[in-house]
């Protein structure tokens, strides 16, 4: 979906949700353990942890131009909110930001 839509970096998607933490997210970024919430017990899905993104301004990642200062590494559910998916609207919707429009297609 990312293709046909461009990135406006509004950081809606690190503001809005509790971004959750699995193992294989440590082994890829391990700055990710420094400052996730541990779970009690690993959550139903595997999880054991989470960065929270709704309060204190957003994922503890998130630069000062709205942008994941960890993108190449970020944890996995990040790749969910792809530019333009369901998730990124919704995002958008819950920050009071219009939705993003696809990009303009050459006709073929």
């Amino acid at each position: 979906m990312s293709d046909n839509y461009l990135c406006d970096r509004c950081g809606a998607c690190c503001r809005q949700y509790l971004i959750d933490v699995y193992e294989v997210d440590l082994l890829r970024e391990p700055r990710v353990g420094q400052r996730m919430r541990p779970l009690k017990e690993p959550g139903l899905d595997g999880e054991i942890g989470y960065l929270d993104g709704v309060s204190g301004g957003g994922c503890p990642f998130l630069d000062a131009e709205h942008g994941c200062s960890i993108h190449p590494t970020r944890p996995s559910v990040c790749v969910v909110y792809a530019v333009g998916s369901a998730r990124c609207q919704e995002a958008r919707a819950a920050a009071d930001l219009p939705p993003l429009e696809p990009l303009d297609t050459p006709p073929a």
